[in-house]
């Protein structure tokens, strides 16, 4: 099979993500379409044919994807479209986030050429899993698009596609609904410089005074506030986040997981 179009498509607050889906698609084509839903969910997509492929990516939040892009997921419209999804997470576990992703796409007319869930540094500190993906990573990456292209150009159809077996549960695991809401404090240091209000997918930092939170009920924890912010004022201070930073830190900051591929 031949493909005539390559796309990527991908949500990613701190940029781990989009790093590893530039770099499998990089191995594809230096013509592609881009699509980052990370600011905003109703971008227009075109719909997708059958002799194109999609490469997608999304990060792991408490082991399934992104709850605010589901609506964006399902709203797309395929043909029988080859499909690499991948998933990115801190290097806890991805738990059923590739198979969620995976099911929702099938579901939309894609048909699942290979998968993979990589390493990226945790949202909440360079302590987990720092500096991830790596060269290393990126370099699996590369080894994945060309086995992917591999398997794609040793199929006559769609239909002679070895199907693959991803991990994960049906049902998925349940997403536990916050009783307390909290979202990033700002510190006297801060001078309204306004490049957090430009990275957050939510909106929820003030147009005018990047100092205020319209609605910390929105705040999805991504922490591309505080990881952007130059002078370090926007920090998380909630008892939540410290507790759950610390569980992180004493049980996976000595672990340097691998990606896992899935052909």
């Amino acid at each position: 099979m031949q493909m005539k179009k390559i796309s990527t498509l991908y949500f990613s607050p701190t940029n781990t993500t989009k790093s590893v889906v530039d770099t499998i698609a990089s191995v594809y084509s230096n013509n592609i379409t881009n699509y980052n839903i990370t600011l905003d969910r109703n971008i227009e997509i075109n719909d997708f044919k059958e002799d194109e492929l999609l490469i997608i990516g999304m990060p792991v939040y408490g082991g399934r994807i992104p709850s605010i892009i589901k609506d964006t997921l399902k709203k797309l419209k395929a043909q029988n479209t080859l499909c690499i999804p991948v998933v990115v997470y801190g290097n806890r576990a991805f738990e059923d986030a590739l198979l969620e992703l995976s099911d929702c796409l099938e579901e939309c007319g894609f048909k699942i050429v290979s998968a993979a869930a990589f390493i990226g540094e945790h949202s909440y500190g360079a302590e987990i899993a720092g500096g991830r993906p790596n060269d290393d990573d990126l370099n699996i990456a590369k080894e994945f698009a060309l086995k992917s292209i591999e398997k794609i150009s040793k199929a006559d159809t769609i239909d002679n596609l070895e199907k693959i077996s991803i991990p994960g549960n049906h049902p998925y695991k349940e997403s536990a609904p916050s009783a307390v809401y909290w979202g990033p404090q700002t510190l006297d240091t801060c001078n309204d410089c306004g490049l957090c209000k430009d990275v957050c997918p939510m909106g929820i930092i003030d147009k005018e005074n990047s100092k205020l939170i319209t609605d910390v009920t929105k705040c999805i924890h991504c922490c591309a506030c505080v990881k952007s912010c130059p002078q370090n004022a926007k920090v998380m201070t909630s008892e939540m986040y410290n507790k759950f930073r610390g569980f992180l830190i004493s049980n996976y900051s000595q672990v340097q997981k691998q990606p896992e591929l899935f052909i």
